[in-house]
């Protein structure tokens, strides 16, 4: 072999360097996982309506402002879109703290959903760059006559059971995140979030209020399907409502 053919040692050490530190980082790192969520700091308690104005004002439009507070009717008991409306406009539209504290709530949702997203491509990236290792040592170990291994880093049913488990963690961690809004939104009071467990009808109780009598009380029952599409229509209107 005339010496402007041999291959360079330093760049073959160099490639056989690289490809055994990554090797161990794939060993160390296995486990690909996804950003975790972190935990929502405790609520504090948020006044449902604007809190009565100082004791300047005349006594008679204090008395009116309490009559009508009294007379509202609580987001625990809300199972009609108006009403929900309604409330929504007189408490979260007039409460600037209610509306930030959501805004920070819909922000967080929004940014986890791309840290994964962005962890899903890095993942792929990771595994294009583990064969693409894999070519450069081949190429070296030939250029040098060195037995080849023809086994792949990882075969394509390895690859996409590895984006899988990712997709599982993705899920759980988003349902975790979900639990937790549902769990800030009824501390904030909002309809359909906060609705007392006797207003949801049970698959049992959805048959007696279809062959039943149509009496006010069943009539204010919701299906656990139409108080999920209620709260999807809820989240939409906050978030155009809450928007900067």
């Amino acid at each position: 072999m005339s010496q402007d053919n041999a291959p360079d040692l330093n760049s073959i050490l160099r490639t056989l360097s690289a490809f055994s530190n990554q090797n161990h980082a794939i060993e160390a790192d296995n486990s690909y996982e996804p950003p975790p969520v972190q935990p929502l700091p405790v609520p504090q308690a948020q006044p449902q309506y604007p809190r009565q104005p100082p004791s300047s004002s005349p006594p008679s439009s204090q008395a009116q402002a309490q009559s009508q507070s009294q007379n509202r009717e609580p987001s625990s008991s809300i199972t009609t879109w108006p009403a929900a409306l309604r409330q929504v406009m007189r408490t979260v539209a007039q409460n600037e703290d209610i509306q930030r504290r959501i805004r920070f709530l819909i922000q967080r949702q929004h940014d986890h959903e791309r840290q994964w997203w962005k962890g899903r491509e890095a993942l792929v990236q990771k595994q294009s760059a583990r064969k693409e290792k894999k070519r450069e040592l081949d190429q070296v170990l030939r250029s040098i006559g060195a037995p080849v291994e023809e086994k792949d880093v990882s075969t394509a049913e390895e690859d996409i059971a590895e984006v899988h488990s990712y997709d599982i963690k993705v899920y759980r961690a988003s349902k975790q995140m979900a639990d937790a809004m549902l769990v800030e939104l009824k501390a904030l009071e909002v309809p359909f979030f906060c609705i007392s467990k006797g207003l949801i009808a049970s698959d049992a109780n959805k048959q007696n209020h279809q062959h039943g009598p149509d009496t006010p009380d069943r009539q204010s029952r919701l299906s656990v399907d139409e108080l999920t599409a209620f709260q999807q229509r809820m989240l939409e209107l906050l978030q155009d409502l809450c928007k900067e």
